[in-house]
């Protein structure tokens, strides 16, 4: 069973630290997504089916925020994290380099989606630029994705989540 209050409470703070910190890290017009962070993190060691209430929650809070259409990433997150209770079984969930892979390859796909969407009808040279923006905000995303899996790992007791503290090796 989830813990939903703290599961709020660390979205609450997500979101705030989305909107205050992460646009002092922009490069470029490019910043990383700590709410999707937020929700692999739920998808790989959360329990189904409220990882996926979870991650669609997530996406609600980042379409409340932004001017797209409601829906549009609460939909792409829940969908992610679907996928990603499929794969899990098959990863080596603690280790950085499967956070790193699975964050960057759905990060990917959901930007392109809803960038995608917010371009729909324009000429094929700006969707030339929307893959660019898209990779470039997956590459960051992911990048960032190992310490911020680090620091929830260290929460685990308080968001209620069953992560080990460190990737280890089987022999």
């Amino acid at each position: 069973m989830m813990r939903w209050v703290p599961f709020i409470i660390l979205a609450c703070v997500t979101i705030v630290c989305q909107t205050t910190v992460v646009p002092r890290m922009t490069i470029q017009s490019v910043w990383p997504d700590w709410m999707f962070i937020l929700a692999v993190h739920y998808a790989l060691w959360g329990r189904w089916p409220d990882v996926a209430i979870a991650a669609w929650i997530l996406g609600l809070v980042v379409d409340l925020h932004s001017s797209d259409r409601i829906g549009l990433h609460a939909c792409t997150y829940g969908a992610a994290a679907w996928a990603i209770i499929h794969l899990r079984q098959a990863l080596f969930r603690d280790h950085p380099l499967t956070q790193v892979a699975v964050t960057f390859v759905f990060a990917l796909g959901i930007q392109l989606i809803v960038g995608w969407y917010r371009r729909w009808g324009e000429q094929p040279t700006v969707l030339d630029s929307l893959w660019w923006s898209a990779f470039l905000t997956a590459v960051y995303t992911a990048a960032c994705a190992p310490f911020l899996h680090w620091l929830l790992i260290r929460l685990k007791r308080w968001t209620g989540l069953q992560a080990s503290r460190r990737f280890q090796t089987s022999r």
